[in-house]
C-alpha cells in the first residue's frame, strides 16, 4: 500500500507540475469568469465557466453541469486545483462524454449550498444562478441537460440539492461528501460556519434539518429519481468513506439501479478529488444522455 501511495503521489506531483506549466490557451475549451448580482444575498456572486471547444460556433444548446467547491474554497478551485478544465477537455476529445458547459460558482467559503441560519444560498442557487446561466449561455434549460456535482461541502450541497429538487437535475456526482450523520465531528468546518450556528454555538437541530436524511422521505414519495455517483477516499481522515457507504445503502433501497459507490485510494485531499472527477463526470453525462428513469 505504501509503495502504491508513493507512486500515486509522484504521479500526481508530475501531473500538477505539467498543469501549472500550461497556460490557459492550452485548453481546447475556454475558461472564463462571470458574475451575477444576487437579490437574495445582496451581493455579486462570481463563478468560473468552462466552455467546450466549438461552443461559439454551435447552434444547438449544450448540457450543463454545476461543480461545487468545498469548505474554504472558491470558484477557481475546480480549475486551479482540480484540473477540471483539462479533465473535461480530455473526456470530450476522446468521446467519453458529450461537449458540456461547466459552471463553478461560489456563494462564500462556508455556504454549504443551503438555506441555513445565516444565508439563503440554496434559494440563490436555484432561483437566481441557474436562470442567469440559462439566459446568458448556450445551455439547454431542461432537467435532462442539467447535472450537479461537488466535493466535501460541495458533495453535501450536491446531494441535498438533488434530493430536494429532483425535478431539476438529471444526475449528481457526490465526491467525498461531508454528509455526517447524525452530526459532524469536532474537526469539521461545519461546526464553525454561521450556517449551522444559533445563539453563538453550533446547533445540532439546524444541521439535522438541512442534511440529507431529512429529505429522503419526501424524495422517496416523489416520482423523479436522480442517478447518483458516490465516491470517497479509503483513507479519508473525516470518516467520509463510512458516511458515503451509509448514504449509498439508503439510496440503494430507493433506486437500486441508479446509484453507484466507489471507494478509491486516498485521503480528503485534491489528489483524491482529481482522481474521482473523470469517472464522476462520465457517469452523470451518460445518465443524462440516456434520460433518467423515473
Amino acid at each position: 500500500m505504501q509503495l502504491k501511495r508513493r507512486a500515486k503521489i509522484a504521479f500526481a506531483a508530475m501531473t500538477g507540475l505539467l498543469a501549472a506549466a500550461l497556460s490557459p490557451t492550452t485548453f481546447a475549451g475556454e475558461v472564463i469568469r462571470d458574475q451575477f448580482v444576487s437579490a437574495t444575498l445582496g451581493r455579486a456572486i462570481p463563478f468560473t465557466v468552462y466552455l467546450p471547444d466549438g461552443y461559439k460556433e454551435a447552434a444547438q444548446p449544450f448540457p450543463v453541469t454545476y461543480l461545487l467547491h468545498g469548505a474554504g474554497g472558491d470558484e477557481s478551485e475546480w480549475v486551479a486545483k482540480g484540473s477540471a478544465g483539462h479533465t473535461l477537455d480530455g473526456l470530450i476529445k476522446r468521446g467519453l462524454m458529450r461537449p458540456t458547459v461547466a459552471i463553478m460558482p461560489t456563494f462564500g467559503p462556508a455556504s454549504w449550498w443551503a438555506d441555513g441560519a445565516s444565508e439563503r444560498d440554496e434559494t440563490a442557487f436555484m432561483t437566481e444562478l441557474i436562470p442567469y446561466v440559462e439566459s446568458r449561455y448556450k445551455v439547454a434549460a431542461e432537467r435532462g441537460a442539467r447535472s450537479i456535482g461537488g466535493l466535501s461541502m460541495g458533495g453535501y450541497g450536491s446531494l441535498n440539492l438533488a434530493l430536494k429538487h429532483p425535478d431539476r437535475f438529471c444526475a449528481a456526482a457526490i465526491i467525498s461528501p461531508a454528509i455526517y450523520d447524525p452530526l459532524p465531528p469536532e474537526t469539521s468546518a461545519a461546526r464553525r460556519t454561521p450556517q449551522f450556528v444559533r445563539d453563538g454555538r453550533f446547533d445540532p437541530d439546524t444541521w439535522k434539518a438541512l442534511n440529507y436524511p431529512a429529505h429522503l422521505e419526501a424524495y422517496q414519495k416523489g416520482q423523479e429519481r436522480v442517478p447518483m455517483w458516490i465516491v470517497s477516499g479509503d483513507h479519508d481522515k473525516f470518516g467520509i468513506a463510512l458516511m458515503s457507504a451509509q448514504v449509498f445503502w439508503r439510496l440503494f433501497q430507493i433506486q437500486p439501479k441508479q446509484v453507484e459507490l466507489r471507494v478509491i485510494d486516498g485521503d480528503h485531499e485534491w489528489m483524491t478529488f482529481r482522481d474521482a472527477l473523470p469517472d464522476a463526470l462520465q457517469y452523470v453525462d451518460a445518465q443524462c444522455a440516456r434520460g433518467s428513469i423515473r
